[in-house]
């Protein structure tokens, strides 16, 4: 692999253009030789393409100068660019010359290295640490949804704890079991019941399981911090809906105060 060039250090469109050039040959002999026996190599190769990304994306001038050669090369080899594709995601094609599934591939796996502040020197242990690309890919490629969920829950997650705090102090109700079924969990972070409800909110509590499990711990307090976000938009809106309608009496108010409502009978009884 070539010596790397620091990512900070500004190049002309046309070197990032001879970069590139040269990382296509180097793909070429890894996909010829190398392929079946080496991700590393891969990874290293992605490595060049993110590098390149980020020395051109010093001078947005240079960005666009080489996003304009690299379109009208891939062009004039019947390559199709949509107008749409990202600049990160041209890079990859261009060096990988593949089809638009494999650079998309590709490409997150580099986007999900920048979401985590991966420079180009340490990606090719990040994708080696996920598992490949394929689970790099997987991990951190989120749709819009995802990211809003995560980030409710991640907003809520310090009011679940002062709530269970609160409810440790005062709990909704308390039972004994044997011993031996909190033996191994009785000074764990929760110990897990096991009930049946009803539609009234009413619950029977059956047991408690016998076991501790952080990952089972970590997603009730997810849900928990779900559930409050979901009751405090239905509490915000219900508060919306009621200042309304206190505007909407008000108003019906005032305007039936201005309304002449006095009979003629009524003021010659007065």
């Amino acid at each position: 692999m070539a010596k790397s060039v620091s990512s900070k250090t500004a190049l002309s469109a046309q070197s990032i253009i001879e970069k590139a050039d040269a990382l296509v040959k180097q793909r070429e002999n890894f996909e010829q030789n190398e392929y079946a026996r080496s991700n590393q190599r891969l990874y290293e190769i992605l490595a060049q393409v993110l590098e390149m990304y980020e020395q051109a994306s010093i001078s947005k001038t240079t960005l666009s100068e080489t996003v304009k050669q690299m379109k009208a090369k891939l062009e004039a080899s019947k390559v199709r660019v949509q107008t749409n594709t990202l600049a990160l995601t041209l890079f990859v094609r261009y060096v990988f010359r593949t089809d638009r599934q494999r650079s998309m591939n590709y490409s997150r796996t580099l986007q999900a290295a920048l979401q985590q502040g991966i420079n180009a020197k340490q990606l090719a242990q990040f994708v080696e640490d996920c598992g490949g690309v394929e689970q790099c890919k997987k991990r951190f490629t989120k749709s819009e949804k995802v990211v809003a969920k995560e980030t409710v829950i991640a907003n809520n997650l310090a009011l679940v704890d002062d709530t269970l705090a609160s409810l440790a102090e005062n709990p909704l109700a308390t039972f004994k079991v044997p011993n031996s079924v909190v033996a191994t969990t009785y000074d764990k972070e929760f110990v897990f019941v096991i009930g049946k409800a009803d539609k009234q909110g009413n619950i029977k509590a059956l047991g408690a399981v016998p076991a501790y499990s952080a990952g089972m711990a970590k997603w009730a307090k997810q849900q928990l911090a779900l559930f409050i976000s979901n009751q405090q938009a239905i509490t915000k809106k219900h508060a919306n809906a009621k200042r309304k309608d206190t505007a909407l009496a008000t108003a019906k108010s005032a305007a039936k105060s201005k309304t002449p409502t006095e009979t003629v009978g009524e003021l010659l009884a007065a």
